[in-house]
């Protein structure tokens, strides 16, 4: 069933199942919402560093809006959409999330993007009471400590880099483990883990290199690494760094091993690094476009995206129409009276949910902020994340 015949089906059902509310419930104080309209909003990078990731994801959360409206929209209001740009730079990212919260008045703030900029920015959005749902970051403090108005959507990196060193070890034979990460929050979570999945197998660290936010030199790293003679590598970064790093390890002819999280299991890493990607293992929340199975509903997916932005869809895409499908599944739990507290309701109700492509499924609960706690083992071949196991966990 196309999706968006499948969202026309369910927001019929959900008029009809609210439709006992009265009007006067739409047209409350709470912020963002009137008696037609949600309006949401979202900072992303659509200029720095990983553009490459922030712009397909703002097209993808732009999509799935349009096809809920389309389908008549959840309890007979539409979405809106509010999208601010921050560069990657966590002052941009603060300014935009005072603007969007302050000036714009949205409901919620929805799959921004980084580790840092989300950290930052983060406070300004809870202290006015407006959700922080399903960061583009899968740092561990989207989710601890528990609060009550704020989801993370992407599995954490203590998680997939536990899971991802286990494997590793228990898999694949690895002895000697290093790490290769960017020196902040995203890269510090990877250090993090490492060392205590390692501290767990009963191993050491063999060795750690770090380097500076938007890096694009890494050689005295990797040198340090192979000195080292790690069999190995846990990489701390995002698109442009993994690519750089594998590409450096091939130039020196030193064809280790790598691992990274799914802030590197993008098709942009790919396009970037080449034939250097082959190899590359890395965890996954979604399958890459590319190996999706193509079902078609998502095909019909790509088609609609193509046909808006005029361009293939990137991997991007996808996790911004899931952050958006997730928030209507709560939105429309939450029932016609749609208020902070509901919509909290709404997503503590989700069970089990996936979007119309290969995914683990995400779920919430009264004391469970994350949703999900698995991630699917990748690896390139032949130019393209392809999946080699089930969900893995340590």
């Amino acid at each position: 069933m196309d999706i968006r015949r499948r969202l026309l089906i369910q927001a019929g059902a959900a008029v009809g199942a609210g439709s006992a509310w009265p009007v006067v419930m739409a047209q409350g104080a709470t912020q963002g919402v009137t008696d037609t309209e949600i309006l949401i909003g979202s900072h992303q990078d659509l200029s720095g560093p990983v553009a490459s990731l922030g712009s397909p994801l703002r097209d993808g959360m732009q999509l799935a809006v349009d096809d809920i409206n389309a389908a008549g929209g959840l309890h007979g209001r539409r979405l809106r959409l509010l999208v601010e740009d921050s560069a990657f730079d966590p002052k941009r990212a603060v300014l935009a999330t005072e603007k969007l919260v302050r000036q714009d008045k949205i409901f919620a703030l929805i799959a921004s993007l980084g580790s840092a900029t989300v950290q930052a920015s983060m406070p300004v959005a809870l202290d006015a009471n407006v959700p922080v749902l399903f960061s583009g970051t899968p740092a561990d403090f989207n989710y601890t400590p528990f609060h009550r108005i704020k989801f993370a959507g992407s599995i954490p990196y203590g998680e997939q880099v536990r899971a991802l060193v286990k494997y590793a070890i228990d898999k694949l034979g690895k002895k000697r483990i290093g790490v290769l990460y960017q020196d902040d929050e995203t890269g510090q979570n990877v250090l993090r883990a490492t060392e205590e999945q390692l501290k767990v197998q009963n191993m050491p660290l063999v060795e750690r290199a770090s380097f500076k936010r938007g890096a694009v030199e890494f050689s005295s790293q990797i040198a340090k690494l192979r000195a080292a003679d790690a069999d190995m590598v846990i990489l701390g970064t995002i698109i442009r760094e993994t690519a750089g790093a594998r590409m450096e390890a091939r130039k020196l002819g030193w064809n280790v091993d790598m691992m990274v999280t799914n802030a590197g299991m993008n098709d942009a890493v790919i396009k970037i690094g080449g034939a250097a990607m082959e190899g590359l293992y890395a965890t996954a929340q979604f399958v890459s476009i590319e190996a999706q199975p193509a079902t078609p509903e998502f095909s019909a997916l790509l088609k609609r995206y193509k046909d808006k932005y005029g361009r293939d869809a990137l991997d991007g895409a996808l996790y911004g129409y899931w952050a958006i499908l997730l928030f209507a599944e709560g939105v429309r739990n939450a029932g016609r009276a749609l208020t902070v507290d509901t919509l909290v309701s709404g997503l503590e109700k989700v069970k089990n949910f996936k979007p119309p492509y290969l995914s683990v499924p995400a779920g919430f609960g009264p004391g469970e902020r994350l949703a999900s706690r698995h991630g699917i083992l990748t690896q390139v071949k032949d130019g393209r994340f392809v999946p080699i196991s089930g969900p893995i966990s340590y």
